[in-house]
């Protein structure tokens, strides 16, 4: 059964004011109409999309993020200072909720030059071949007040792992304050090599 599409035009009638519908202005058309050229229906899109849009916040925080790891008995701590975040994250609706980030390894700092260039190399997170640290929430949950549990998707150089991630949320008006901290094995992502001397737990930090 072939289907058509009535186009009613309303115009003014010459003998009223009011807007009624003119016969000689009924049209039956074949074809199916094509939306996607109509602005009013373009504009309604935007103003259906536009919550979605402005929900999630990117940020760039102030604070970088932070790691320790032992060497030699000795702790060293590290920064990584060129990161964002995107975050969308309401504790009411944590299945709706998502937290994004990304790194830049590069940026890496321990307190001396000669290993921080020495850890952008192949050995380590051979940042020409793999420039970005990822992130992305998996899931959350209420572990009390303020207080977070999240799984995570980590991904350094080629390798993906889930981390579960605990955190706090402090929040005033609207603006939102995060601080996680967990521990990962270097080895599961080809950060290295065993070693005697360099631990292969790295303790991270994160606050934004």
């Amino acid at each position: 059964m072939d289907i058509g599409y009535l186009y009613i035009v309303i115009s003014p009638c010459r003998s009223s004011r009011n807007h009624c519908v003119r016969c000689e202005n009924l049209s039956f058309r074949d074809e199916k109409p094509n939306l996607w050229k109509e602005p009013k229906f373009m504009a309604l899109l935007v103003f259906l999309f536009i919550p979605f849009i402005l929900s999630a916040q990117s940020i760039k925080p102030e604070n970088p993020i932070q790691f320790k790891i032992k060497n030699a008995g000795i702790t060293v701590d590290g920064t990584i200072s060129d990161w964002e975040v995107e975050v969308d994250f309401d504790p009411k609706k944590l299945a709706q909720s998502s937290i994004r980030g990304k790194a830049n390894p590069e940026s890496i700092q321990t307190g001396i030059k000669l290993r921080d260039k020495h850890l952008h190399g192949r050995e380590y997170f051979h940042i020409q071949k793999f420039p970005f640290i990822s992130l992305e929430s998996k899931s959350f949950q209420s572990k009390g007040k303020n207080t977070f549990v999240g799984i995570f998707e980590l991904q350094i150089r080629d390798v993906k792992r889930e981390v579960e991630i605990p955190f706090t949320l402090s929040q005033t008006g609207k603006q939102q304050k995060f601080k996680g901290e967990f521990v990962i094995d270097r080895l599961d992502f080809g950060i290295g090599e065993k070693s005697l001397v360099l631990s292969d737990e790295v303790r991270v930090i994160i606050e934004f």
